[in-house]
């Protein structure tokens, strides 16, 4: 990976939940694909990128010469899981375009136009260099042993690197599984009892995501929860679901298209709330809040794409979302992105003050 990047070769790593090694490949033939048409057999051995907005092309990237494991556990990374950074500041514009966009979609959700609309933003951090970037993955690895890591560059998709705790779509042999995840909280706070806002807002994926499955025929699935569920600092409602793979076997990636985005990234009702981010957001998520991951030859684990980046020029652009319900209040919508920052910015502080001696400064 390290050389692949230094000599400027696509590539793709990453890192499944639970996992000691991870997977990388350098990238050969890359295509640009209609997610409903998607099948395990016609893309196993691929890395499927889906964005945002379906409608934008997702992309199948082939590995050139098959794929290698490498170790990530014992790679010593100069990370600190204990390591403190500054509170960082933010420029006072980034703190008002957000404030205009939660006015914008607190009025919608007030008159009933939605119940539900996830509002996001991004968190410009300057000064990351390229050589860093294969030390942050392995950093990230080790961080957030639970949560799907992945980083990639190639020059038709970009450059991402993330680590996200949110399964979209899972299949092994003939099972699939999927979440409802939502609400968000310090983990230091996982005794204390859900308020109603954090458990109205977890039922609308759960909600969304049995409607999905009732329009599929799926009607004899399992489903348990909501139970909290630790990520890094953070602690969420999920609730898990597991199915039977034949009833939806021809018809995945359409499944795969009803699915995204689930309420935990865009909104509810779905379309309503897609609008809405369309007309308060000043920017294109692009691979943010998409889906991810590698297709196997007895399945495929698909993610949600948050606690991620875009990297490029020696920057990253964070992208940061949370859920906005009736009962939210702005500052407090605006310090759980912030908390949701910590999950990538608190590494790459680590790695590169341990290699540079000196802080990320963000502009």
């Amino acid at each position: 990976m390290t050389r692949l990047l230094a000599e400027g070769d696509s590539f793709v790593a990453y890192r499944l939940p639970g996992e000691e090694g991870g997977h990388a490949f350098g990238v050969g033939n890359v295509s640009k694909i209609d997610i409903s048409d998607f099948s395990p057999a016609r893309y196993e051995g691929s890395f499927i990128v889906a964005p945002f907005i379906l409608s934008d092309g997702a992309f199948a990237l082939w590995p050139d010469a098959g794929q290698k494991k490498f170790p990530v556990s014992d790679v010593n990374v100069g990370y600190s899981r204990l390591q403190s950074f500054r509170r960082y500041e933010e420029a006072t514009q980034v703190r008002n375009e957000y404030a205009r966009s939660f006015g914008m979609i607190k009025n919608a959700l007030d008159k009933g136009v939605a119940d539900k609309v996830v509002l996001a933003r991004r968190m410009e951090v300057s000064d990351v260099p390229k050589q860093i970037l294969p030390e942050v993955f392995v950093a990230l690895c080790q961080a957030y042993p639970n949560a799907f890591v992945y980083f990639f560059d190639h020059p038709e998709v970009g450059r991402w690197m993330g680590a996200s705790p949110e399964t979209f779509l899972n299949k092994v042999d003939d099972e699939i599984t999927t979440v409802a995840l939502a609400a968000t909280r310090k983990s230091e706070h996982l005794s204390e009892d859900w308020n109603l806002k954090e458990l109205e807002e977890q039922g609308f994926v759960s909600t969304f995501v049995d409607e999905v499955l009732n329009d599929f025929g799926i009607s004899d699935y399992q489903k348990t929860g909501p139970e909290p569920v630790i990520a890094g600092q953070m602690v969420h409602l999920r609730t898990f679901y597991r199915f039977d793979a034949g009833i939806v076997e021809e018809r995945l990636g359409q499944l795969l298209k009803s699915l995204h985005p689930t309420p935990a990234v865009g909104g509810y009702p779905k379309d309503k709330a897609l609008e809405l981010i369309r007309n308060s957001e000043q920017f294109n998520r692009l691979l943010y809040s998409g889906f991810l991951g590698p297709v196997f030859p007895n399945g495929f684990s698909f993610f949600v794409n948050i606690r991620s980046m875009e990297l490029r020029n020696d920057n990253a652009v964070l992208y940061l979302g949370g859920g906005i319900t009736r009962d939210s209040k702005e500052e407090t919508e605006w310090e759980e992105t912030r908390l949701k920052a910590h999950t990538l910015l608190s590494v790459l502080h680590s790695v590169k003050q341990n290699q540079c001696n000196e802080s990320i400064h963000l502009r």
